[in-house]
């Protein structure tokens, strides 16, 4: 059998120490010593606007359907006259700048002036504004950081945020004119010196909050987390000993939103630190929107490429149906990385498939795994993935403790990267530590073989989603999860587990649209999701799936019933993050006539056989 090579890329060797504790847990370390970068990600801006002055650094679409760009040298002198404007209007270092749109060029030269003149940035999600039922969410939130300027793209589109009180008392800001804000513009444009600007900028501690991200709530309400300067520039250099951008400055197009750690550190602050330049793309992985990603690609052939399993699943499709899309999309592709969820082992397939058809080459695909807590990566597959599940070896410095729990190890991490607490929750700070120092992430990992340590981790689960069954055995959500979507051929695009304190276990999942047209009795049925749903050949064919993977699971993994739905996860609701992860207890505690009706095993397709 002849091994397709992969496209040629720099890694570090996969190498790691492990050693046992005392206590009985194993302590995993990488052997390299950390690569001192500059002390903060803002020193990377004039590092960039001197050597390459000229090179786009952000572009985005604008209204006439053009990409609207900016280049080093002009986002260089546009931070600090934003500064120095923010300066003029009282802000001090620890002043609070609440973002409430989306990934924007004003968006990011906001963030990175604020960040510069030792003032936090603190994006926050735009559908906490646009959404019904996201206002409370958003007092909550402005009621902790209690913000001292709020910036909307436009007011007039994030006019319900005003509602809000202690935004209505901030000073505001917009890039759109609006009666009660100050345009960036007119804040850049004032006559004050810009010698604040860089005396606040020459001040700047490493160990001070840059930013205050606030977690996604797929394992309870949303916190903030404060984000150091230290965090932030260490966490890109780490990640780049292990994975070497290349000899050509990183072109990405990405649509992952700021306000979460994967994109606003890992795929703009990486950009920031390599020099790269970044097209921000207005698509989502959803079916509304995908397409907008597709026309963006057709325009823009990325070097590397951020997602989430469930935006490369889409990808996957559209890659099969568009020979021009492939031709663009793999012409300069040197690696995709995933992270946020595992992915299926058929989307790993699908991708490589056509990259070999299109390139003659495999695409080397890599997971990171990381929290928010974490700014965000700990580990990395600094190599070519070809297992789903994979989540790499620890970046340099940080020493990640495996806590024995069952026959798996919960994860702890500790080292320069991690978040020294919550702003505005202290008492919960020690909660989050163990007596050692080290970050509980409450995620469940064990080795690829744990007779080669050097293969990596795999991620297993989350201990809060996991429970016992009636006979008192342990579900692993997770592994079930992936499990149960890599049994299915790619018609279902994601599922909760339900079960607990229950005899036998079912699902209630979600078919992916695009994925199960060929198990459909009726061909027309993909264009309704309610038609989908009650398609008996993609039925039969899920009932089919589960039984064969029935045949060889254990008992705490077999399936019994499922119930398949047209209604999708809901973001208003917290049943699904931006970043497309599902919320399995929100699922759960929202969708109480479903679930009843699984347990009672009433209305649901059952699985023929356990044996």
């Amino acid at each position: 059998m002849v091994v397709v090579p992969y496209r040629e890329n720099a890694y570090a060797a996969r190498e790691v120490l492990l050693e046992g504790l005392p206590s009985g847990a194993l302590l995993l370390r990488s052997p390299l010593a950390v690569v001192e970068g500059e002390p903060t990600i803002c020193n990377y801006l004039p590092r960039w606007a001197s050597d390459a002055g000229d090179r786009i650094f952000l572009g985005e679409r604008d209204k006439a359907g053009g990409w609207n760009t900016v280049t080093y040298g002009a986002a260089w002198e546009a931070v600090c006259r934003i500064g120095a404007g923010l300066v003029h209007l009282g802000a001090r270092p620890g002043s609070r700048v609440a973002l409430l749109s989306g990934n924007s060029i004003d968006h990011a030269l906001l963030t990175l002036a604020t960040m510069s003149i030792g003032a936090i940035a603190v994006p926050i999600s735009p559908n906490y504004s646009l959404l019904d039922g996201g206002l409370a969410r958003l007092a909550e939130i402005v009621g902790i950081i209690r913000p001292d300027f709020c910036f909307a793209q436009s007011w007039n589109t994030f006019g319900k945020a005003l509602g809000v009180p202690l935004i209505r008392a901030a000073k505001l800001l917009s890039t759109e004119p609006h009666r009660d804000s100050l345009t960036l513009g007119e804040l850049a444009s004032g006559t004050e010196t810009i010698e604040a600007f860089r005396a606040r900028f020459d001040a700047i501690e490493p160990d001070a909050a840059a930013k205050i991200l606030f977690t996604s709530g797929s394992t309870g309400s949303p916190k903030g987390v404060i984000n150091t300067h230290r965090m932030l520039a260490s966490v890109v250099t780490m990640v780049t000993q292990l994975t070497p951008p290349g000899a050509q400055p990183p072109v990405q197009l990405e649509w992952l939103p700021w306000h979460h750690t994967m994109g606003g550190n890992a795929a703009l602050n990486g950009i920031i630190r390599s020099g790269g330049t970044l097209y921000i793309d207005d698509g989502r992985p959803t079916p509304q929107l995908f397409g907008k990603t597709i026309a963006n690609l057709k325009e823009i052939s990325p070097t590397t490429m951020f997602s989430v399993p469930a935006g490369y699943a889409m990808l996957a499709e559209a890659l099969e149906q568009d020979e021009e899309l492939c031709r663009k999309f793999f012409a300069r592709l040197n690696r995709m990385t995933y992270g946020g969820a595992a992915i299926p082992a058929s989307v790993l397939d699908r991708l490589q498939a056509k990259a070999v058809q299109t390139v003659g080459l495999r695409i080397p695909i890599m997971c990171g795994y990381g929290l928010t807590e974490t700014a965000p990566t700990v580990s990395v597959t600094h190599w070519p993935s070809e297992t789903s599940g994979e989540i790499g070896l620890p970046l340099p410095g940080l020493e990640l403790k495996l806590q024995p729990v069952g026959e798996e190890y919960e994860l702890r991490v500790r080292g320069r990267t991690v978040t020294p607490g919550y702003f505005g929750l202290e008492h919960l700070d020690k909660e989050i530590f163990d007596e050692d120092g080290y970050y509980r992430t409450g995620d469940l990992v064990d080795f690829i073989d744990r007779g080669d340590p050097s293969r990596g981790l795999r991620f297993v689960g989350r201990l809060a989603e996991n429970f016992k069954l009636a006979t008192g055995t342990w579900v692993n959500v997770g592994e079930l999860r992936l499990a149960l979507l890599n049994a299915t051929d790619g018609a279902l695009q994601d599922l909760v587990v339900v079960g607990e304190n229950e005899d036998a276990l079912s699902i209630l999942a979600w078919p992916n649209a695009d994925g199960c047209k060929s198990f459909l009795e009726n061909p027309e049925a993909w264009r309704s999701m309610q038609a989908i749903v009650e398609d008996s050949g993609l039925r039969q064919h899920v009932a089919t799936c589960l039984a064969r993977h029935n045949a060889r699971a254990t008992s705490s993994l077999r399936v019994s019933a499922f119930m398949l739905s047209a209604e999708l996860p809901s973001l208003a609701a917290g049943e699904i993050t931006d970043k497309a992860y599902v919320n399995q207890r929100a699922v759960l505690r929202n969708r109480a006539e479903a679930i009843a009706a699984l347990k009672a095993r009433s209305a649901v397709d059952r699985v023929a056989s356990l044996s």
